[in-house]
């Protein structure tokens, strides 16, 4: 693949330095997923250079408004158009104040572009070095030639087994044998490490990606490991997927420099080229401490036909939930029936010291030491909210690759409602307030094998 090797350098590992459902009734018949008009591959996307892009706007379309007309009032370029929703957004480099005020039935939200959002999670210490690969590819026991368990333990990743079976992974695959197949799950992050062998065959067709931050069709993974703060966590991210959904596909799309930072216009970009794209799944580890009208139009692009967004809640100990995440309860819409917020919790389900909290946080999973692929043919560990998030898109691509016994819309209140209770006997009593009993780590920690059970003919 010259065009991947001309991107990717010869990189030195060192140390690590750093650590996210008896009855005769019928059953519904579920609904579809609502998609647009299919685009494939996706068109490429509009590429926006430095001195256009110190700012995103977005404005609302009117009638008579066209693309070259939003361009020559504004004095930017259109970075996403969407009719149906009757939003676009432009990159500007700058723009006078009376542009960006309300005028008739237009409103024009002007906000800062430049490194808002960043990844929630770290490589994590593991007293030594990195270790090699040695699983082969994450979709290989699909085909029926391999079992991912022996002997009750997790053969690709052996060092995940305890966490699975805390979920009842092993179940869940046995019982939802698609595995996730013909489900496609976009993962907006740091770009992932194309030539891993852990994603061999699980990867959709290379004219489906994109890297915002390079501009170009390749979102490798770039930097040192254990030096730059982002390298290796979208490769950790979609490898957490595959090893719960392994038949799933991955789409990646590139958004985080390997300081971890992303900007607003890439990221509302990317989440719109999945939509086109038609992803099932968009898995957003990612947050900023700034909600953005872009990248929440975006969202609600997605939702409104039918598309999940799940969000890691961020990892600075307090209820200051990151946005989207502190969106996801979000009435607008259908944003609150096809979001969800994801924090971290410990071995013994107690909270993450790092995890955020509060009562937009949905529910959790394990965000503690996650091992799995890392740059350069590497296994590694990760730890964060942005390695539970993945979890809980991972266990929607299994239930999609099957039948239901529920609508679609439902699928997250059921979900959320087949979690295992990290509240009793006193536990995390600090985050259950009473005498109105408000949880601030949402209803549970992740039980996939419940969920399924519960969803499935």
């Amino acid at each position: 693949m010259p065009q991947l090797l001309s991107k990717l350098s010869l990189l030195a590992l060192g140390l690590l330095c750093f650590a996210a459902c008896n009855g005769v009734v019928e059953p519904p018949v579920p609904t579809p997923t609502p998609t647009p008009t299919p685009t494939t591959p996706p068109p490429v996307p509009v590429v926006v250079s430095e001195a256009e892009s110190h700012y995103s706007l977005t404005v609302k379309i009117k009638s008579h408004d066209t693309i070259e007309s939003l361009e020559t009032e504004y004095g930017g370029k259109v970075v996403i158009w969407r009719s149906e929703e009757k939003f676009a957004v432009l990159a500007l480099d700058k723009i006078s104040g009376d542009k960006v005020a309300s005028s008739g039935t237009t409103t024009a939200t002007l906000e800062s572009n430049k490194k808002v959002f960043s990844g929630s999670g770290q490589l994590a210490t593991m007293g030594g070095s990195l270790t090699a690969w040695a699983g082969g590819s994450l979709t290989a026991w699909a085909g029926g030639s391999l079992t991912a368990w022996a002997g009750g333990n997790f053969s690709f990743v052996p060092e995940n087994t305890a966490k699975w079976q805390k979920m009842n992974l092993q179940q869940a695959q046995t019982f939802a044998a698609n595995l996730g197949a013909g489900v496609k799950v976009a993962v907006i992050d740091s770009g992932i490490d194309l030539q891993h062998p852990a994603f061999q065959g699980g990867l959709v067709a290379a004219s489906e990606m994109w890297d915002y931050v390079g501009n170009d069709a390749v979102p490798q993974e770039e930097g040192v490991l254990g030096t730059d703060a982002a390298y290796g966590h979208g490769t950790s991210v979609a490898g957490i997927i595959l090893q719960i959904a392994p038949k799933a596909k991955i789409l990646p799309l590139r958004v985080l420099g390997s300081d971890g930072s992303g900007d607003v216009l890439n990221v509302a970009a990317a989440i719109n080229r999945a939509i086109q794209a038609n992803a099932k799944i968009i898995n957003l580890s990612l947050g900023s401490d700034t909600n953005s009208q872009a990248v929440n139009d975006a969202i609600n692009a997605a939702t409104s036909r039918g598309i999940f967004v799940i969000s890691s809640s961020g990892n600075t100990n307090n209820q200051n939930i990151t946005f989207p995440a502190n969106q996801a309860t979000s009435l607008v819409t259908n944003i609150d029936s096809y979001s969800l917020s994801v924090g971290s919790v410990d071995a013994n389900d107690d909270k993450s010291s790092f995890s955020t909290f509060g009562t937009t946080l949905e529910v959790v999973a394990p965000g503690e030491q996650v091992f799995g692929p890392v740059p350069d043919n590497r296994l590694g560990a990760w730890s964060g909210t942005s390695m539970s998030a993945p979890m809980v898109s991972a266990t929607l691509a299994l239930a999609l690759g099957q039948t239901l016994n529920i609508n679609w819309v439902d699928l997250t209140k059921k979900l959320k409602s087949t979690t295992v209770n990290i509240y009793k006997s006193g536990q995390n009593s600090a985050y259950k307030i009473e005498p109105t009993s408000t949880l601030l780590l949402g209803d549970g920690r992740l039980d996939i094998n419940n969920f399924l059970n519960s969803v499935m003919q």
